[in-house]
């Protein structure tokens, strides 16, 4: 039986043990909050609707990707494709939601498309410009595409990364204690990026900066040093960003540039035979026709 002398200090020890539990359910709300408040931020639809909200921006990106396999390459045998490229993007959005998006990259890759009103020109690197028609749904995934090398810096992190707001708005990296489960927002880890569920962060660093108000991504750099699983063979790499966004509300009108008109030229009647692969011109058609 509990004695009277002792009740004073048996309530005190079940206060500190609540409010332990109190700070802890606060401290864990306030690190979800942290991690949704830049899971909404970075995610590329989100970022072109907030850059729309501000009356169009400048977007300006330096992207470093190298991935190299862990295992030992086989005698006289060549990588298909080079193990690290470097991508520069430009992207204007002005008020009316037009936009100028200029990729380049060190392996001599790149492209330039221009959407104004109903119509879109495009050009690869060293490649006539080229006017058509503009698809909505083409022009949003041309605009996410651009605004893509933060979210996909930040998707690699997601599972490590610890959250600091070091001052309001802004977000400091570094390698978490745990390994956490992706939101369900998240886009599936299926087919070419069924590695992203085998990922390991070794290393990484970086900050983020949310413009108050319309929580644009004015600053945004990071460092990831990872190891992951791809096809079956261990792989080791390291991504790289760093991207800001300026001009807010004060980019101007964009034009459309000299460009040749595409023309959709109709298919003949014996390009549609050979598209039916010589149905129409088999025995039994012949019979057939009237």
């Amino acid at each position: 039986m509990l004695q009277i002398t002792h009740l004073p200090t048996f309530v005190a020890t079940i206060f500190l043990v609540v409010a332990g539990a109190g700070c802890g359910q606060e401290q864990t709300a306030s690190v979800r909050s942290r991690l949704e408040t830049l899971d909404a931020a970075l995610a590329p639809s989100a970022f072109a609707a907030a850059m729309h909200k501000v009356g169009g921006a400048h977007f300006h990106a330096l992207t470093s990707l190298r991935v190299d396999s862990s295992s030992k390459p086989s005698p006289g045998s060549k990588p298909a494709s080079p193990s690290a490229i470097t991508t520069t993007t430009d992207l204007w959005i002005d008020k009316h939601g037009n936009f100028r998006l200029v990729e380049n990259n060190d392996q001599d890759g790149g492209r330039e498309i221009v959407r104004v009103g109903g119509e879109v020109a495009v050009a690869l690197r060293y490649s006539k410009m080229l006017r058509r028609p503009a698809q909505d749904a083409e022009n949003t995934l041309f605009v996410a595409e651009a605004l893509g090398a933060p979210w996909a810096a930040w998707e690699i992190m997601r599972r490590q990364v610890a959250v600091e707001e070091v001052a309001p708005g802004i977000y400091r990296f570094k390698l978490g204690k745990h390994l956490a489960k992706l939101p369900a927002g998240f886009p599936a880890a299926e087919g070419l990026r069924r590695w992203r569920d085998t990922v390991e962060v070794s290393r990484l660093e970086g900050q983020a900066t949310l413009e108050s108000g319309s929580q644009v991504p004015v600053f945004f750099t990071s460092k990831t040093a990872f190891r992951a699983v791809r096809d079956q063979l261990p792989v080791e790499g390291e991504v790289a960003v760093t991207a800001i966004v300026n001009q807010v509300g004060k980019v101007a009108d964009i034009v459309m540039p000299e460009a040749e008109t595409l023309h959709v030229r109709q298919r003949t009647v014996l390009e549609e035979r050979a598209l039916l692969g010589g149905l129409s011109a088999s025995p039994t058609a012949k019979k057939l026709a009237p």
